[in-house]
């Protein structure tokens, strides 16, 4: 243990000064008086060290400079990047980069990755849309997923359409299906989200993209919102509050929100999404156990779960996924007559006027 706080203070202290006997004396006190989670910390900033050292031999210095803690060199950079012709390897590399900020080497990994994810949407590099899909389905900051939507609705592929669809929701990637020629599926969403409007649901079922959709509605009912409204004994809809509530803002949003979760449960079920079973059963569960036991039968957020899981429960049993549409069975084969039965093609027919009389 000694020996790795002694050389991850030693490394790090060399990097960051390149001072060989002020190196020596860093990695002795850390090794001396350093707890276990300072050595794996200083592990960790010497192992981000080095990748930036790494980088600045193999990109330009400018490219680094995206990451520079001054704003206005950030941007300068940008700027100079994209009047290069080999801009875009460039900037795929920077993604590659370390997201960590280290003030000591002057880098801010998450200000270079945004710059990076900007200037390719507006270099139009489709040759980018693989790794800027694959970084916002790693990303957990807002920021960084909106500033991918942009950048994919200016790209213009239209293979982004199945990422951006399970975001529909979120204002950004709705842009960016926009401009990729979906408005009218986007709308189609809302009215199916904020009235269950039925014409709406027949609308998305038309789209390539059902699984997505449905995965849309699931993020809405997967909600941190949805998951506090549950905990709420009485839930008021928007028809029942006063005049002086509805000035209320935080009351609206729970309104909405309110809204929201009951009709999308209602488009998940119009949807005949089975993935969706284990999220309604989960929120069953909990709105039973934060209400009294007298009042289940008149809450409505276990009325519509109890209802979706009636009607979505026997198409798990199907063979295979259910289809939206009746099946054509006019042209499958009919069963043979068995070998031996006697034929029937010399019987006399039934005259039509006496077919009611027969039993």
């Amino acid at each position: 243990m000694m020996f790795a706080g002694f050389f991850s203070g030693f490394f790090s202290y060399l990097a960051l000064i390149r001072d060989l006997s002020k190196a020596v004396a860093m990695g002795l006190a850390i090794a001396i008086s350093a707890p276990p989670i300072v050595f794996a910390v200083f592990l960790s900033g010497l192992l981000l060290i080095f990748r930036l050292m790494r980088a600045e031999k193999l990109l330009p210095e400018i490219a680094l400079e995206l990451g520079s803690l001054d704003p206005e060199i950030r941007q300068n950079a940008l700027r100079q990047l994209l009047q290069r012709k080999d801009a875009v390897p460039i900037l795929l590399k920077v993604l590659d980069l370390p997201a960590d900020k280290n003030e000591f080497w002057e880098w801010n990994g998450e200000k270079a990755h945004l710059l990076a994810v900007e200037g390719l949407g507006r270099l139009r590099a489709k040759e980018a849309v693989p790794k800027l899909v694959e970084k916002l389905q790693r990303t957990k900051l807002r920021k960084m997923r909106e500033k991918i939507f942009w950048a994919l609705g200016e790209i213009g592929d239209l293979q982004a359409i199945l990422v951006l669809v399970p975001f529909l929701g979120e204002q950004e990637a709705e842009k960016a299906l926009r401009k990729l020629g979906q408005g009218d599926f986007v709308d189609a969403f809302h009215r199916a989200l904020d009235s269950k409007d039925v014409n709406a649901i027949k609308k998305l079922r038309e789209w390539a993209y059902r699984r997505e959709v449905a995965a849309a509605f699931i993020r809405v009912l997967d909600s941190p919102l949805v998951a506090e409204l549950l905990r709420f004994r009485m839930l008021k809809a928007e028809e029942g509050s006063s005049e002086s509530d509805k000035d209320n803002k935080l009351l609206r949003i729970w309104q909405q929100t309110f809204k929201h979760a009951l009709n999308s449960i209602w488009a998940l079920t119009q949807l005949r999404a089975v993935e969706a079973l284990p999220l309604l059963e989960r929120i069953g569960r909990r709105r039973l156990a934060s209400i009294p036991k007298d009042e289940w039968q008149d809450d409505p957020i276990i009325a519509e779960c109890l209802q979706a899981i009636k009607i979505l429960k026997p198409f798990t049993t199907l063979p295979r996924a259910a289809s939206f549409f009746p099946e054509d069975t006019s042209t499958l084969p009919r069963p043979a007559p068995a070998p031996e039965a006697p034929s029937t093609a010399n019987l006399p027919t039934v005259p039509e006027s006496e077919s009611k009389d027969i039993a």
